[in-house]
């Protein structure tokens, strides 16, 4: 008995110290990532209960680029917004649409629309949205925000074949009625998107004393490092050694789906965009629904075979919504200068530069919805 009792305070000794020495090097471990922890319980809060019904919003970092912003901003921001003005437009897309807040010359020009023609403008784009994404979206700002847009844009960005494929087929919940209620976040993964890392860190951070700190980072170190790598076990006997960072939908997942046709790729993106269209069937208010797609580089260097700008004209074909219109700027012929020295070189999702981002692409889509 008294070996046991032996080993037993001998293994206490150990690893109190040890857990003590653990939490010490927490508070150095988030102290080291605070640039991207949430600063307020109220930002936390928010990007927290929002990413887990549209699988994520805005980087964590988004409010620190501009201190101008608010915990909104973390969804959607207004670009304008005028009491007196009775007209509102919503724009929705992903990371195309996002740069518009980020340009200051795309900013300025929407800024000018909306006083001009005397209509809110609201800027939702959020990094890799889809269709499914800018579903739940809409939803969220009608019943959250009073948002109810006279005027909607959806950009369509060629990667969302990809996206809806890769990030949220496997993570959409319907209700019993079989309507699109959420898409589950990402959760202890090596995906992108997944915020539980700094979710946690955040939380510790935030806490009001060194000493609630060290005590609780080793539970919460412990539990990130061993529900994680779990995961991981599970990818290697689902997908295989080979294929086990395809749920991670790197650029790579993401891009194969406009390389290649896959019939089941294009049915999963038809249907998400069938289902927020039928939504939006009802949401009378709405005076124009404006559909945009834009071809990538590889699209006009013939290096993909795939182009999502078709998936959305044969999901129209069949609908009766005389609102509806698509801007299809993949039937435009751009010249061998134009294809060199519109898009930001080295970036694989083809981003416009800011130039032909506001001149080419906003004042298309800006001056089709005026007309």
């Amino acid at each position: 008995m008294k070996k046991y009792i032996y080993y037993l305070i001998s293994i206490i000794i150990f690893i109190i110290p040890l857990y003590l020495m653990i939490g010490i090097w927490g508070i150095f471990e988030i102290n080291k990532n605070s640039k991207n922890l949430f600063k307020t319980k109220e930002n936390l809060s928010f990007h927290k209960k929002y990413s887990s019904q549209l699988h994520h919003i805005r980087d964590s970092d988004y409010l620190l680029r501009n201190e101008n912003r608010k915990t909104r901003d973390y969804l959607f921001s207004f670009i304008h917004k005028d009491q007196d003005f009775k007209d509102t437009l919503l724009i929705q897309g992903d990371s195309w649409v996002e740069q518009i807040s980020q340009s200051k010359s795309s900013e300025k020009l929407l800024k000018k629309f909306s006083i001009k023609e005397k209509i809110n403008s609201i800027n939702a784009g959020v990094t890799s949205f889809a269709p499914s994404a800018m579903h739940i979206q809409y939803k969220i700002l009608k019943k959250d925000f009073q948002i109810k847009p006279n005027l909607l844009i959806i950009y369509i960005d060629q990667t969302d074949l990809g996206d809806e494929v890769c990030r949220y087929s496997k993570k959409k919940a319907y209700s019993s009625l079989g309507k699109l209620d959420f898409i589950e976040r990402e959760k202890y993964t090596r995906a992108y998107y997944d915020y539980t890392k700094i979710y946690d860190y955040s939380e510790l951070y935030l806490l009001d004393s060194y000493v609630k700190t060290i005590i609780k980072f080793p539970y919460i170190k412990i539990r990130y490092f061993f529900t994680r790598n779990l995961n991981e076990v599970k990818d290697i006997l689902s997908e295989g050694w080979t294929n086990r960072n395809i749920s991670k939908c790197s650029f790579r997942e993401i891009k194969k789906e406009l390389v290649d046709y896959n019939s089941n790729s294009k049915k999963i993106f038809k249907n998400s965009l069938n289902e927020y269209l039928d939504y939006l069937l009802d949401e009378k208010k709405l005076k124009k629904i404006l559909i945009v797609s834009f071809p990538h580089k590889n699209h006009l260097l013939k290096s993909y075979n795939v182009n999502v700008s078709n998936y959305i004209d044969e999901v129209l074909e069949k609908s009766n919504d005389n609102r509806l219109l698509h801007l299809n700027i993949s039937n435009v012929t751009f010249s061998n200068k134009e294809i060199k020295n519109m898009y930001i070189e080295g970036d694989i999702a083809s981003h416009l530069k800011d130039e032909y981002h506001s001149k080419l692409f906003l004042k298309n889509i800006l001056d089709k919805i005026k007309n």
